[in-house]
């Protein structure tokens, strides 16, 4: 009976596996998305499958088990060659991009290169440069686990729970080749005021770092990003991440055969968005509770003379992520990706009011986030010899697609700039936008009121001004995340000792399964527990 109910388990668990893999293969690469959820430190079976040493058969009654364990896991490069470079597919950096890179040019409002300079206050550069971002993200902490049981030897009740503490760190390594910015114009992104104004930037890494060149205050009319940053090291600090809880009842419980059903319930502890930062490090599932189901069990496949043997063990879960609340930035779906960070005018009242800046300062909205099931299955070979064992397995995790909602209230009266100046000294017209400006093209400033390039509006007009319904809600979503991971580890057990303490050590190694949707990590860990 075990047999056919783990075969049909598998049968399911590689059926959906691939299924997912396919329905992700087709994916277009994830891009131009300020917030990137990372698989949760806690959401990770074949630690988890580890951390458990072998139940105390001399019990009668109760048991019960406690084990920690230490890890480091860190991102890296999953990387295809093209021509004789390497364009990071994979990597984190294609992420908040638009170029479907880790690397934009950056130009000209002609759309040849991938940002318009002018867009993030450097004027009209006279030569190309470019940015990349090649971000390294990693995790540090432990994970604490509990296990209690009824029984030792015979069908019982158990339960668990685990739980995290660690810290998230990204480094985004924002890298740029200068462009050459013009001499600033008095009447960019400013009023009509004469006199010197201060260059909004001069340099990319200072526009998303929200910074003005040489620590000066501002002046004119533009407003500084205040979210979408990219300013040096983020991290969590410490935190404790979502707790996991776990109960249910063994059917099978013996030496060479078990078999489990439980109910899972996660918890959130960690931290949740608030969309100042391009790349913002969450330790956890960014507030989503989760709850579902649970199956584990092994089967012992050879039994030698030395006592020594081979067991195949399992572990599965499957949860609904509950809605919570998030922060998240939006595009707008007629101006394309990037255009979160198109400049925009207040004309709330229908006049001028003297305010420049980029989007995503009001396009970064109070949301709902939820995700419709997330599972995780392992299967690991364990070979067991007087005290010592070896453990090599695989890993499927993955995430469904993200479902948002913006809750938040959406400032009206904006409308996209382009490359039209508010006011013009001397001039007989003024208040003109671009509706459908991208972010690296759009029309040169109009020379006049009777020849307005094509797309120049007047600002005054609702029809010209930027709604919410607007706001592309879709690309802003996580797509499907899916993840194969290899692991093993060498552990010894006091098989003499009463308490049966176990020390051993992990390596693991993932691939991301479905584009850059999710991160390819590596880790290693120590860890260790008792028995009673």
């Amino acid at each position: 009976m075990v047999k056919k109910s783990m075969k049909k388990l598998f049968v399911g668990l590689a059926a959906f596996s691939y299924a997912a893999t396919m329905s992700a293969s087709a994916d277009a690469l994830s891009t131009s998305k300020n917030f990137f959820q990372p698989r949760a430190f806690s959401a990770n079976l074949a630690r988890e499958m580890l951390l458990e040493g072998s139940k105390h058969r001399d019990a009668e009654g109760w048991y019960g088990e406690f084990s920690a364990d230490a890890v480091y896991q860190r991102s890296w490069n999953q990387g295809n060659e093209q021509g004789s470079g390497v364009e990071v597919v994979n990597g984190l950096g294609t992420f908040p991009f638009w170029s479907g890179t880790n690397s934009m040019t950056v130009g000209t409002n002609n759309g040849l290169s991938s940002l318009d300079a002018y867009q993030f206050g450097l004027g009209s550069v006279t030569g190309t440069g470019s940015i990349t971002l090649n971000p390294l993200v990693y995790q540090a902490g432990a994970d604490f686990m509990f296990v209690v049981g009824s029984s030792a030897n015979e069908p019982c009740f158990f339960a668990k729970i685990k739980a995290p503490v660690g810290v998230y760190n990204i480094s985004p390594q924002l890298t740029e080749v200068e462009a050459v910015p013009s001499t600033y114009s008095n009447y960019q992104l400013s009023s009509a005021t004469a006199g010197s104004v201060v260059e909004p930037a001069i340099k990319m890494t200072q526009a998303f770092a929200g910074n003005l060149p040489g620590g000066q205050a501002a002046s004119g009319d533009f407003i500084q990003m205040q979210h979408g940053l990219i300013n040096g090291d983020q991290s969590t600090g410490a935190k404790f991440g979502d707790i996991e809880m776990t109960a249910g009842y063994r059917f099978i419980s013996n030496e060479d055969n078990s078999f489990s059903v439980a109910v899972r319930a996660a918890a959130p502890t960690g931290g949740q968005a608030t969309g100042e930062f391009m790349m913002e490090p969450i330790f956890g599932r960014g507030g989503n509770w989760g709850l579902g189901g649970y199956l584990d069990g092994h089967v012992r496949v050879w039994q030698g003379n030395n006592e020594n043997s081979m067991v195949l063990k399992f572990m599965a879960n499957a949860m609904h992520l509950f809605s919570t609340d998030t922060v998240r930035s939006y595009d707008l779906l007629e101006n394309g990706a990037g255009s979160k960070y198109l400049l925009v005018a207040n004309y709330n009242g229908g006049v001028y009011n003297s305010q420049i800046q980029n989007l995503i300062n009001i396009s970064t909205l109070a949301s709902t986030s939820s995700f419709g099931v997330e599972g995780d299955a392992v299967v690991s070979f364990s070979y067991i010899a007087r005290g010592w064992s070896w453990d090599l397995g695989y890993e499927f995790w993955g995430r469904s697609a993200e479902s948002l909602e913006i809750t938040g209230n959406f400032a009206e009266g904006y409308a996209v700039l382009g490359r039209q100046t508010v006011q013009q000294s001397g001039a007989t017209f003024n208040s003109l936008c671009e509706p459908l400006a991208k972010i690296n093209a759009s029309q040169a400033s109009a020379a006049s009121a009777q020849a307005l390039p094509t797309g120049v509006k007047s600002a005054l007009s609702a029809d010209s001004q930027v709604s919410l319904a607007q706001l592309n809600v879709e690309g802003a979503q996580q797509d499907t995340a899916l993840t194969s991971k290899v692991f093993t580890k060498v552990t010894y057990e006091w098989i003499d000792s009463n308490y049966r303490p176990h020390l051993g050590v992990m390596g693991e190694l993932e691939i991301s399964t479905s584009n850059n949707n999710a991160l390819p990590q590596w880790a290693i860990a120590v860890m260790g527990g008792v028995s009673f």
